[in-house]
């Protein structure tokens, strides 16, 4: 299996680099971020986000109040564990992810699935996978 890796652009900058995609199903919208791990001032680290729409699972907790229409979304950062939490709405994404192609970026991959997705952390091996269905944390 080819993993597409997500890489910084040469410059005298180095800045964070993301791509935003989609589950095939279109229920999933991710934003994968690359940020370098030498920059130490950064307040930006390695992560995904992956928002959920139209799921029939419940939440562990209720969205914000007065916040009804938050969309579900789950975070992995480098070196913590995955939370399940909102977002003001979803993520724009209209690039499908390819079964086929993992996406990876630094130390996180993200597999798609028809209508799923896992992301795991290389240097933790904390991961989540997330569905319409369920989602898993670990």
């Amino acid at each position: 299996i080819a993993a597409a890796a997500i890489g910084l652009a040469p410059s005298s900058h180095a800045n964070p680099f993301s791509a935003q995609f989609q589950s095939p199903s279109g229920d999933i919208t991710c934003n994968l971020v690359n940020a370098p791990p030498q920059d130490t001032h950064s307040l930006v680290t390695n992560f995904v986000q992956c928002d959920i729409v139209n799921q029939t699972w419940v939440p562990p907790r209720p969205p914000p109040g007065g916040r009804a229409d938050a969309t579900t979304t789950v975070v992995l950062r480098r070196g913590q564990l995955p939370i399940v939490g909102y977002s003001p709405g979803a993520l724009a994404a209209t690039e499908p992810a390819y079964y086929d192609q993992p996406l990876s970026a630094g130390a996180i991959t993200c597999s798609p699935e028809q209508s799923a997705m896992r992301c795991t952390d290389a240097s933790t091996g904390h991961f989540f996978r997330v569905s319409r269905e369920s989602y898993e944390l670990g």
